[in-house]
């Protein structure tokens, strides 16, 4: 674990750490064109920082990071530039593989693989595969992924197996989506400086925080993360009460039934 002095979180704010933090990793292209470089260069460069992050996310305590790596609207990018991205993927893959194991790292997906080329979605699935006994920590990538198809599949699904009748469960209704086995996300940073959710998660992140970062994505280092962690502990979740009555909760976190 990192000692606090280097991350500036005291011990009650390590306990309030969120459980699950998604990422919306934005700006590769407009990091590299500043520096006069391809597209491809800020999206390697970019994967480097993902080890980086994922890292300190796991060491520090958080046990489930998502990824919005390949959006459904990013299948209109140029050709080179999306081939690019899916070697990147497989090549992160392949290399990281023995330090998942290791560190007993469980590699999911979310997304539609099969619009995915061949090579990346088997070396996608391959890894899922072989990672999934794993059980400390928990990395979702969200691949060929758009919240909207998701939810629209998951009503599908839902109406043809639970049927018309009776009033909809949410408990019910969630167990469809594709992060069926993921808890919603408490905190969803997004780098780059746009305030927008970009066809991410939009119904498990109803009530997770959101931190914009100013900073393209592979200048969003450990400690560019560790103050995102640090302003998520400060906030007060209410999930629709006031703030009078979660305080009171904390005071009383045990009442009689």
């Amino acid at each position: 674990m990192f000692t606090a002095d280097m991350h500036d979180l005291t011990p009650e704010d390590l306990e309030r750490l969120p459980r699950h933090v998604a990422i919306i990793m934005d700006g590769n292209g407009r990091w590299a064109r500043s520096l006069g470089k391809p597209r491809l260069f800020g999206h390697r460069n970019g994967v480097e920082n993902v080890k980086s992050v994922v890292n300190a996310a796991f060491k520090i305590g958080v046990p489930y990071v998502t990824l919005y790596a390949f959006s459904t609207e990013n299948q209109n990018r140029p050709g080179e530039e999306k081939s690019g991205l899916m070697r990147l993927l497989e090549e992160f893959l392949k290399r990281e593989l023995k330090t998942m194991m290791g560190d007993g790292i469980r590699l999911r997906a979310i997304g539609d693989l099969s619009g995915l080329p061949g090579f990346a979605r088997k070396a996608v699935e391959q890894t899922m595969e072989q990672t999934r006994a794993n059980t400390d920590w928990n990395l979702t990538l969200a691949l060929n992924y758009g919240s909207r198809q998701e939810v629209l599949e998951a009503v599908h699904s839902y109406a043809r197996n639970e049927g018309a009748d009776g009033a909809p469960d949410w408990n019910t209704f969630s167990s469809y989506l594709q992060t069926r086995d993921l808890p919603d996300p408490d905190l969803i940073i997004r780098t780059s400086g746009e305030f927008r959710l970009s066809n991410f998660l939009l119904l498990q992140a109803a009530y997770a925080e959101i931190f914009v970062s100013p900073l393209h994505w592979p200048e969003f280092g450990r400690d560019a993360f560790f103050d995102a962690l640090k302003d998520y502990v400060r906030r007060e979740r209410r999930f629709g009460k006031t703030g009078d009555q979660v305080a009171e909760t904390s005071q009383n976190p045990v009442t009689a039934s």
